[in-house]
């Protein structure tokens, strides 16, 4: 379905009694964006006439802000389009696909001997021999398969360090080994491996917030591990009063989730990606420590067996009716929802079951325990494939862009993505129109995903060659797919692609560089999981912020950046010319 807006609020028009109604002059609701035209649903945008007397006089608005100006005027006569209003989502931040379980998916076609394997020659390390039970590791860079980061990861959690193996010396851009047939094993076997050490490279603004998110998340920690965590076994599913008691399951303190990662390992795939002017792009493997994707998990089925047991064993022992005599506290009243919610659907969104006790309160403190990320799973979560062990660390695809020597585009960009608002990054449900096009487009991401700016440590590369050499620094990204093609595009597509240039300068930014090979399609969207992507439509990004600066008063700028955005994808004033040489 083409994303147009097609309802009509005729029967919001404004009286005449009333003045037009201004295009600011209430805001409904809105994503992180603050574009200010923010509808849920298609069936939320409506065109309106700005002026009862004034037929043609129409202007786009949304369902919130209509009702906002309705009811604030007293004209509620159109019932059914206030009673849609009011039920509309509000906007929220929808995640991305959770990397562990493309993580944990990927195990589970390890364990069922899908791929190959290859052994790799300071124990608390994850990255240790150790940790890599068979089939583990396997050969870099040899099949397509591992999951693509493509969610999130704040500053505080990028690797302070970076082994980059690069057999095939793409470093040093100029010297680089131009022999991409040669797979990887017969290259180190034949070479040796590449390994050189990156540090992160934060802007000063990047280093403060990483320093602020890494303490705030210490102390996060540090509050988690003081709190008791309980699980409460209720005596039945029946309504009605019972002689058996509560159970308060006391549960072990859940390990602490990282503050900060000290290393993770990068593999250089040898045939580029992409050029431009100043750079090259590499697919690149990413080998991070696991838990930094993947959480320990409780399993719950086990705790209560356990609870089972033990109860049974009070009994056995004579202890059971000496407890319940003397229960360790009566509450007044214990309230707790259902893990597995009884849902009707109602005219409201749902309405939730929810079991409350009162009566005396058993505690036992149960013997499982947490399951690390890598732990083999031999409980009632396991299934009946990937539950074997896995390595301490898990390997995922992003890109790496390289840059020329001399050039200072990519540390500029690396900053840039360090002052980027957080919207620049996030996927919100609904749809915006964004002027001076007239038709809604989705909220997705705007740009990559940024995971890091590193520099070489020994930036002359003295430990591989003779005479000082070229090392360039890595920018790594999100990887959003490969370059459009305007012509073709559908409409709804073309439009969206220029709704990126449009936030993007809405936002305070000048792009510097507008063009087709700076916008990049994947099929689907990064919030679906890979097999609802087939399909699915296209999802868009913009790219290449080397040159973007903030601006402030320079609209002509501006506006030729957008022409120049309506020229390229044939929209506007320039769709009639395109259609005319189409036809010749």
């Amino acid at each position: 379905m083409a994303k147009i807006v097609f309802s009509s609020a005729s029967g919001l028009a404004i009286p005449k009694e009333r003045s037009s109604i201004t295009a600011s002059s209430l805001r409904g609701k809105e994503a992180a964006n603050r574009i200010d035209l923010w509808g849920a649903t298609l069936y939320d945008f409506y065109y309106v006439l700005r002026a009862p007397d004034v037929k043609n006089y129409l202007t786009i608005s949304t369902g919130s802000r209509l009702a906002k100006w309705m009811r604030q005027h007293g004209e509620l006569i159109a019932e059914d389009e206030l009673y849609w209003a009011d039920k509309e989502e509000d906007p929220k931040e929808v995640p991305v696909v959770d990397i562990g379980e493309l993580i944990r998916c990927y195990d589970a076609r390890v364990a069922l001997g899908i791929f190959n394997q290859f052994s790799m020659p300071k124990l608390d390390s994850p990255f240790h021999p150790d940790h890599y039970p068979s089939p583990y590791p396997f050969i870099p860079c040899t099949h397509d398969e591992i999951p693509i980061l493509q969610q999130r990861v704040p500053l505080h959690l990028l690797p302070q360090k970076l082994y980059v193996h690069d057999p095939w010396n793409k470093l040093t851009i100029s010297e680089s080994d131009s022999d991409h047939k040669t797979r990887w094993l017969s290259k180190v076997a034949k070479g040796g491996d590449i390994v050189r050490t990156y540090s992160l490279s934060l802007a000063p603004e990047g280093e403060e917030i990483a320093s602020k998110a890494q303490k705030l998340a210490e102390m996060a920690e540090d509050a988690a591990a003081k709190e008791e965590s309980v699980l409460r076994v209720f005596p039945t599913g029946k309504e009605g009063p019972t002689e058996e008691p509560l159970i308060e399951v006391v549960l072990p303190l859940r390990p602490r989730k990282r503050s900060q990662v000290e290393e993770a390992h990068l593999y250089l795939s040898p045939p580029a990606l992409g050029f431009g002017h100043h750079s090259i792009v590499h697919n690149v493997e990413w080998e991070l420590p696991r838990d930094l994707f993947v959480e320990a998990r409780l399993c719950k089925a086990c705790v209560e067996e356990d609870v089972h047991q033990q109860v049974q064993k009070l009994k056995d022992e004579g202890q059971w009716e000496a407890l319940l005599k003397d229960p360790g506290e009566t509450p007044e009243e214990t309230t707790q929802e259902y893990s597995e919610e009884e849902i009707f659907t109602l005219e409201p969104p749902r309405v939730i079951r929810i079991a409350s006790y009162s009566g005396p309160v058993i505690r036992i403190h149960t013997a499982v325990k947490w399951r690390s990320p890598w732990e083999e799973q031999r409980d009632h979560e396991s299934s009946s494939f990937g539950s074997g062990p896995v390595p301490h660390t898990a390997i995922v695809g992003v890109v790496a862009k390289l840059s020329i020597e001399r050039d200072l585009h990519l540390a500029r960009e690396a900053k840039n993505y360090q002052s980027f608002p957080d919207h620049f990054f996030q996927h919100w449900n609904g749809y915006n129109v964004v002027s001076p096009i007239q038709d809604p487009v989705p909220v997705g991401a705007l740009c990559p995903q940024f995971y890091g700016y590193y520099t070489p440590d020994d930036p002359t590369d003295g430990k591989y060659w003779g005479q000082p050499h070229y090392l360039s620094p890595i920018l790594l990204l999100e990887h959003c797919g490969r370059e459009i093609d305007p012509d073709e595009l559908c409409q709804d597509d073309k439009q969206e692609c220029a709704s990126l240039i449009l936030r993007f300068n809405g936002a305070g930014w000048l792009h510097g560089s507008f063009a087709a090979r700076n916008i990049l399609w994947q099929q689907g969207k990064p919030t679906e999981w890979p097999i609802e992507r087939l399909r699915s439509g296209k999802s868009f990004r913009l790219i290449d912020f080397g040159r973007s600066e903030k601006y402030s008063r320079i609209p002509t700028i501006r506006m030729g950046e957008e022409e120049i955005a309506f020229r390229l994808l044939h929209l506007l004033h320039h769709a009639h010319a395109w259609h005319q040489a189409e036809k010749k």
